[in-house]
């Protein structure tokens, strides 16, 4: 309360100043205000009863299943099944809502828990897409496509989406067919990412060479209830398996 208090006295005391056509700063103080157990002892009932509200729907919606994993889904490089799963949702996603894409990326970074076998909640899908990142589709020329798929090589893998083979030598793309077609640097490709990627975050600073752009105006993680929902109502359960999206030679 305290802090709040002061940031209006500061407020009224500009306000003061500037009725009276004055701009002088005469002095700035700040004060650490610690949030402990202490502040409990001052909660608004109110209030508390309306957050204990909030935190009991919350928490019934969190947990209640919404899906079934066929088997335990993990990240990690240079692909894994949590990353090819993830990535071909997206695609489908993508498809669903654009038509046809060429492939889907997710980083690594962006997938923060595993999705456990059997029971799928809300709840598991906030723990892996944690972040408010909105569903995007860019159309990338093929020079930048391939200056991706440099970065991917050097880095040794990420979330892809099917479709794609990578072959990886010496951190060096030394194979790609996108679509079972060599890649093609005077073609356009259309790929569905996430808006944090899509900025060049993450060192895909690739994707900032887009020559268009769509959003979604929807959050990735949203889509993924709904996705693993629609696998529900089709009997189907949440499956990956590993290929030769990436391939990685010594």
């Amino acid at each position: 309360m305290k802090k709040i208090y002061s940031g209006f006295i500061l407020l009224l005391f500009f306000t003061t100043l500037y009725a009276k056509g004055r701009y002088v700063v005469t002095s700035v103080e700040s004060s650490r205000i610690e949030i402990a157990d202490s502040w409990d002892a001052k909660a608004n009932p109110g209030m508390q009863a309306l957050l204990e509200t909030y935190q009991t729907r919350l928490g019934s919606e969190m947990g209640k299943p919404i899906g079934t994993a066929a088997q335990t889904l993990k990240k990690g490089f240079p692909q894994s099944l949590l990353s090819n799963f993830s990535a071909d949702a997206m695609k489908a996603i993508a498809d669903s809502l654009w038509g046809n894409i060429d492939f889907a990326v997710i980083n690594m970074g962006g997938l923060r828990a595993a999705l456990n076998e059997g029971a799928i909640t809300t709840g598991n899908l906030y723990e892996i897409y944690s972040f408010d990142n909105r569903l995007v589709l860019l159309e990338l020329p093929g020079k930048a496509v391939k200056d991706f798929f440099d970065y991917i090589a050097s880095h040794e893998g990420e979330g892809l989406s099917a479709g794609i083979r990578l072959v990886v030598r010496n951190r060096e793309a030394a194979a790609l067919e996108i679509g079972g077609k060599p890649l093609d640097e005077n073609k356009i490709y259309r790929i569905a990412t996430l808006d944090y990627l899509a900025d060049g975050n993450d060192r895909m600073t690739a994707l900032k060479e887009a020559v268009g752009r769509t959003d979604s105006n929807r959050i990735f993680r949203d889509l993924m209830i709904q996705y693993i929902k629609n696998l529900t109502a089709n009997n189907q359960e949440a499956n990956a398996k590993t290929d030769d999206r990436i391939t990685i030679l010594p």
